[in-house]
């Protein structure tokens, strides 16, 4: 990874309230896994952890709850919200119809500056290091998601409806956070780390970026179809071989 690159992440991991709000902070490290799925979120804690007093931790557990990324329970306080295999195919599903109609527009107006982007991002996520498991530690983590969803971003960005762009972030933050509850948490067993590594290759977005720059779109939308409905059929396999499904289910939680 570009030293540029690599210090600009680090530089945004930093806990530092004058630079981030109390929301930037809480959202960053709920998608990026810091904070497990149902795990409580206590106002006491996220100050001393922060520096952030409790009133805009309070307004930002509030806009987290509006993104669906905390819940609240009546006398519990909040939590991160759960995630499920359900929930993630579900994600995936309306993922790829907004993503296959922006990736369509992009392909029809993109010019040069297009294609160097998604090369450039490509670049990036095959020198982004694969987080793997809890061992795979939070810089690491957070500069491979970022590496990741610059890629998927570069492929769509020519398109022009902002709406639909705005949805998918949504959609995309989602995945996210299922990928670090279920992928990058579930590596004890060799079975699942073989299908996390595939889930997670830059081979899968190589044959992707491929296509899109040769504007073959018939084979880009197969691709990209199969690339997201691969990772839904390696989520079913890492729930299996996790052992029962509400076993797994409650690791994912």
């Amino acid at each position: 990874m570009d030293f540029i690159y690599h210090i600009q992440y680090i530089s945004f991991m930093k806990y530092e309230p004058k630079t981030l709000t109390a929301f930037d902070l809480l959202h960053r490290d709920i998608v990026s896994g810091v904070f497990a799925p149902g795990q409580p979120l206590r106002i006491a804690a996220l100050t001393a952890r922060y520096g952030v007093s409790a009133t805009p931790l309070r307004e930002a557990l509030s806009r987290l709850a509006e993104k669906r990324l905390v819940v609240a329970a009546p006398n519990c306080g909040w939590r991160v919200a759960p995630v499920s295999l359900a929930e993630f195919e579900d994600l995936q599903a309306a993922r790829l119809s907004i993503e296959l109609s922006l990736l369509q527009d992009a392909m029809a107006r993109g010019g040069v500056e297009w294609e160097a982007g998604i090369v450039a991002a490509h670049h990036r996520l095959a020198r982004a290091m694969v987080p793997m498991g809890e061992k795979g530690d939070l810089e690491m983590r957070q500069i491979w998601i970022a590496a990741h969803d610059a890629f998927h971003e570069a492929l769509l960005s020519a398109a022009r409806s902002h709406w639909l762009k705005g949805f998918h972030a949504q959609l995309v933050e989602q995945v996210q956070r299922h990928h670090q509850a279920l992928l990058l948490r579930s590596t004890d067993l060799q079975e699942v780390e073989t299908l996390v590594r595939s889930a997670l290759s830059v081979s899968r977005h190589t044959r992707v970026m491929d296509l899109v720059l040769a504007r073959a779109w018939p084979a880009a939308e197969a691709a990209m179809r199969r690339h997201i409905e691969e990772s839904v059929d390696i989520y079913r396999g890492i729930f299996g071989a996790l052992s029962t499904p509400g076993q797994a289910e409650g690791q994912a939680q």
